[in-house]
């Protein structure tokens, strides 16, 4: 039974969640996470940009910050976010659309410069398959 001023929300003052909420404070500082969404954030743009610049036809701009990125596919194209999702896959790549034509990437914060490198590839080759 809740004495007066004991709930003064749903979510309040939850230990249990408190304690969850702290965890993972310790475990971002302690294990560099935001570090690593940063510099692979920034190597994926870049990746990103390299594709833009090889398919510029297709990729219209690259927008992003840390691991949350967006690919903006160009519109008088018929190649639509979901032929490369589609294609992406098939490579072992998933990607989410982002409405018709923008392919938003939202990889974990634990990815490795190895796992951003594969996609990348694997981009690429979904890119060169939509477009023959």
């Amino acid at each position: 039974v809740f004495a007066p001023g004991d709930h003064a929300s749903t979510f309040g003052g939850n230990p249990f969640a408190c304690a969850v909420a702290l965890t993972v404070c310790e475990t971002l500082a302690k294990e560099n996470l935001l570090e690593n969404v940063s510099a692979r954030g920034e190597q994926l743009r870049t990746g990103l940009r390299a594709l833009a610049a090889k398919y510029p036809a297709l990729i219209t701009d690259v927008r992003g910050w840390g691991l949350i990125n967006g690919m903006e596919l160009a519109a008088e194209s018929e190649i639509t976010a979901a032929d490369v999702v589609k294609a992406a896959i098939a490579e072992g790549l998933l990607l989410v659309p982002a409405g018709a034509k923008v392919l938003r990437f939202v990889p974990p914060l634990i990815v490795t410069e190895t796992e951003v490198n594969l996609a990348l590839q694997a981009l690429e080759t979904a890119i060169a398959a939509v477009q023959a």
